[in-house]
């Protein structure tokens, strides 16, 4: 999703101009323009760019204290630290989330990786994963490269790039005697949801993985996002037209297809069962049809899936149905 500075920019722009428009058919109506500081005219420009502009500054204000309204839930009983995982442009920031209750980790005996969409951060997806760490869930969440704490590491649109990263996670995870003898989940919001599934739905060491509003085929889908996603996507250098190669790697949905032909019946049962996919009917982002196209090539059982009416991209509203959804998955 694009960011709010951009948003703003166009709204501006949309904004200015149809303000001069205003301008221009007072002067055409013979109103003075001109002959005092405070003509008319610019009165009526000027009220009718506020018009247009305050009501969206006000949604956007409240829309963000909607969003921020989770922020003092892991004060008490959870423990967050920051860490620095290497990559190879430098390094991502971390925040590692855990319960106080060493016998609530114990319990799960799971480490949960969260990967973020486009335009958000780690902090973003407080609200979803600081209920998983309350149930006893490690959580690692992390600044994808170019983004938040991460930024001077890459650009957020090197979408390859950020598999390569994912990977390097796991790897860093794999590696800590703290998590060896754990499980290891995944989830991806959105560009996050195609990170997971293309590079973690082959090891064998990631044991579930639940993808949030994923792409299927990324080359025909990234090219009918609504036009102010493919301006902001234009703007930051995503690169909507892949070739062959990088299609491939970045589309889920032919990952597994390929993944499917060389599996036995038994390995093709348990790929399938470690997804859950969940989507929103009404997503204008990544359309429902992506949702439908990689359930049919998982052939995800309906315990597997979670499909909402309204929520949008982001889910709004649908909060306590994820994460409950996400328990019941991840207990399974």
């Amino acid at each position: 999703m694009p960011s709010n500075t951009i948003k703003r920019i166009i709204l501006i722009i949309i904004d200015v101009l149809f303000s001069w428009y205003i301008w221009e058919v007072n002067i055409w109506l013979g109103n003075p323009c001109y002959t005092t500081a405070f003509s008319s005219c610019f009165i009526l420009s000027v009220t009718t760019f506020l018009i247009v502009y305050t009501p969206f500054e006000i949604y956007w204000s409240f829309r963000d204290l909607w969003f921020d309204r989770w922020r003092k839930l892991f004060l008490k009983d959870l423990e967050v630290s920051n860490i620095k995982i290497n990559i190879s442009d430098g390094f991502l920031s971390a925040n590692l989330v855990k319960n106080r209750e060493q016998a609530k980790i114990d319990s799960k005996k799971a480490i949960i990786i969260v990967c973020h969409g486009f335009s958000d951060t780690k902090e973003t997806l407080q609200y979803y994963y600081f209920p998983l760490a309350y149930q006893g869930y490690n959580i690692l969440a992390y600044d994808a490269r170019g983004t938040g704490k991460s930024k001077k590491s890459g650009k957020r649109s090197e979408f390859l790039k950020r598999i390569e990263d994912f990977k390097k996670i796991i790897e860093w995870v794999k590696n800590q005697e703290e998590f060896s003898s754990m499980k290891i989940f995944c989830i991806g919001f959105s560009i996050g949801a195609i990170t997971v599934l293309s590079g973690g739905i082959l090891d064998k060491k990631i044991e579930k993985i639940i993808a949030i509003s994923s792409v299927s085929y990324y080359k025909q889908n990234i090219s009918k996002y609504n036009p102010i996603i493919m301006l902001s996507y234009l703007l930051k250098g995503v690169k909507l037209f892949p070739n062959e190669e990088e299609n491939n790697r970045l589309s889920p949905f032919l990952m597994i297809k390929n993944a499917k032909k060389e599996l036995t019946i038994e390995e093709w049962k348990k790929l399938s069962n470690k997804v859950m996919l969940i989507h929103c009917k009404n997503d204008r982002v990544i359309k429902f049809k992506n949702f439908k196209e990689n359930k049919r090539i998982l052939e995800s059982q309906e315990k597997n899936i979670l499909i909402l009416k309204k929520g949008g991209h982001s889910l709004k509203k649908n909060e306590c149905i994820l994460v409950g959804a996400t328990l019941n998955f991840l207990k399974l």
